[in-house]
């Protein structure tokens, strides 16, 4: 059957025909949980919840992200190395580290027994020594394909700890196409500025999924430093986004800021 010509423009205008021009589909995003590990089975059936647990540790957080250009899992892992307490009281302080073979705190012998302390603590520090892992995902006919690994040992350094409310996938841009946003902070010695960091893992516009670039954004909060001031600083690469994933990561950036400064 032919087409008259006025018939086919207004197939072509509705998306019917040319798939070029059928409407991006938005992505489906999910978080995870561990205390949601049995829901994600059931719902993730050909993906683990604790993904190389005997390598990185224990899963804190997955995002599962179904879009046209596959389906991906955000995982999110902390593996401790070495954790303390201090337990203050009226009269002195305690200081225990975790035996991760026995599962008790064990007395430091250079500080008070808390059988010797009278009352009850006023405060408990808890220190960790970690490393943080983060992995993207492609699913791939029943396996998982590791697409990007981030991982950061700045432990008696700055101890990093994942800002999980502000790590998400996004697709700003409108490509159909995920942007994988990870956002961790740092503390400070001191004297050295916090660091908030934020990583993107994006897939090229000209590319699939078998490519992802990285890319950095920095805000520096001063601490101890009178000379310090609060700034940003991006890397090439970031600076090179669309400027509609830029405006996505300034925003996570910015609402950092405002609820952290408070």
């Amino acid at each position: 059957m032919k087409l008259k010509p006025n018939y086919l423009f207004l197939l072509l205008f509705l998306g019917f025909v040319n798939p070029i021009s059928a409407q991006i589909k938005p992505l489906i995003v999910k978080r995870y949980y561990p205390k949601d590990s049995i829901k994600y089975s059931k719902a993730v059936p050909d993906a683990e919840f604790n993904y190389e647990s005997k390598l990185y540790g224990k899963t804190t957080m997955i995002i599962h992200c179904e879009s046209q250009y596959g389906h991906f899992e955000f995982v999110f892992k902390k593996k401790i190395n070495k954790l303390r307490r201090m337990i203050d009281y009226k009269d002195g302080a305690v200081s225990e580290e975790f035996n991760f073979k026995t599962k008790k705190w064990i007395h430091d012998e250079e500080t008070w027994k808390q059988s010797d302390m009278k009352g009850k603590p006023i405060d408990t520090i808890i220190l960790s020594e970690h490393n943080l892992y983060a992995f993207v995902l492609l699913h791939d006919h029943g396996r998982l394909i590791e697409k990007a690994k981030f991982q950061d040992f700045g432990n008696e350094v700055y101890w990093p700890e994942f800002d999980y409310q502000k790590c998400t996938i996004s697709d700003e841009d409108k490509n159909g196409k995920p942007e994988f946003y990870l956002s961790y902070m740092g503390d400070s010695d001191g004297l050295d500025a916090k660091p908030f960091k934020q990583i993107i893992y994006t897939i090229p516009e000209k590319s699939d999924t078998q490519s992802f670039v990285k890319l950095k954004a920095t805000a520096y909060y001063p601490s101890g430093n009178e000379n310090d001031v609060y700034r940003i600083e991006y890397d090439e690469n970031w600076k090179q986004l669309p400027k509609a994933i830029k405006l996505k990561s300034q925003k996570i950036i910015k609402e950092h800021s405002l609820k952290y400064k408070d």
